[in-house]
């Protein structure tokens, strides 16, 4: 097979960029950096075993992280990593939950509402519990949410939502933000831990949104024409359009397969999109309810594709282009 130093280097940077973003490395810079960056995501896809995947993929948030569990069986042909995944699981909750009201919360998955099970800051005041947000106490938050995923859905790989600190050209860094920045961390901090300490073997991967939806909806064999870019609530709602379309099946752009007891979840979603979608935009207030649901979903199929793609690129080369 031609390295793929001979034939990279040959493209042009219009090339270069769709074919970074098809495989998630970054597409900025000049034409030496994206092509070794490209380089080192081939090359990171031929260190990845042919085992079965379990993928949790993980949106930030506090009142709102969202996640969703995907499996997948190692492809039988050399050109792929990942034969078609299978959405296992789709959870939104607030990290404040103890441990019980968690695992009450998220399981098992054939019962529960996807889009309002979890317990919100209103909850604690209704129940004259205060919200606190200091560090010792979201440390114990981030060790109980990370442990019950563990426990249930034994992952080997764990995407986490990379915070952007400044978006919609904010000048300030709003509190809110950080407050999630610093739970980021500290989700990043108890995994390192443990895998450190050989209680766990897994990989632990940040994600870029900005790579995620350049992936989407950058393409034009996917969805959306490239050069218009989405922001603010209509990148919301073509993030949320998408996943509803793909559940459906309407969708060239993914393929997954809902596991049965899931069904539900899936068909909850899409009726609460059909009732959005019916509605006039500037009036919807279910938006949010969903957009953090489908910024998990949409993550994790991105990363699985990454590794095919990039194994494409790899046993194929040249060809793959």
């Amino acid at each position: 097979m031609t390295t793929p130093k001979t034939w990279l280097e040959a493209l042009t940077l219009n090339k270069l960029h769709r074919l970074a973003g098809s495989i998630g490395s970054p597409c900025s810079g000049t034409k030496p950096i994206r092509v070794q960056g490209i380089r080192e995501a081939i090359s990171s896809a031929k260190k990845c075993k042919r085992d079965q995947l379990s993928l949790l993929s993980i949106d930030m948030g506090i009142r709102n992280l969202a996640f969703a569990h995907f499996a997948a069986n190692p492809a039988s042909e050399t050109s792929r990593l990942y034969d078609l995944p299978r959405l296992q699981a789709w959870h939104r909750v607030a990290v404040s939950q103890a441990p019980s009201e968690l695992k009450a919360s998220l399981g098992p998955d054939i019962v529960g509402d996807p889009i309002s099970e979890m317990r919100t800051a209103k909850d604690l005041l209704a129940n004259n519990q205060k919200e606190s947000f200091e560090p010792i106490d979201y440390a114990g938050h981030a060790y109980n949410l990370v442990n019950h995923l563990l426990q249930t859905y034994k992952p080997n790989v764990v995407l986490i939502e990379r915070q952007r600190f400044r978006s919609g050209g904010r000048a300030a860094v709003p509190e809110w933000t950080i407050r999630v920045g610093v739970f980021e961390g500290m989700l990043h901090a108890v995994l390192r831990t443990l895998v450190e300490s050989g209680k766990i073997k897994l990989v632990v991967e940040p994600m870029q949104p900005t790579q995620v939806n350049r992936y989407w909806f950058e393409d034009p064999d996917r969805v959306k024409p490239a050069g218009e870019k989405l922001t603010g609530r209509d990148g919301k709602r073509a993030k949320i359009d998408l996943v509803a379309n793909i559940l459906e099946g309407q969708s060239s752009a993914a393929r997954v397969v809902i596991a049965e007891g899931l069904q539900p979840r899936a068909q909850q979603f899409v009726s609460v999109w059909k009732k959005e979608v019916r509605t006039k935009k500037g009036e919807s207030k279910g938006i949010s309810k969903l957009d953090d649901l489908a910024d998990s979903f949409l993550q994790g199929l991105a990363w699985i594709n990454w590794q095919n793609n990039r194994q494409r690129l790899d046993a194929l080369g040249a060809e793959a282009v």
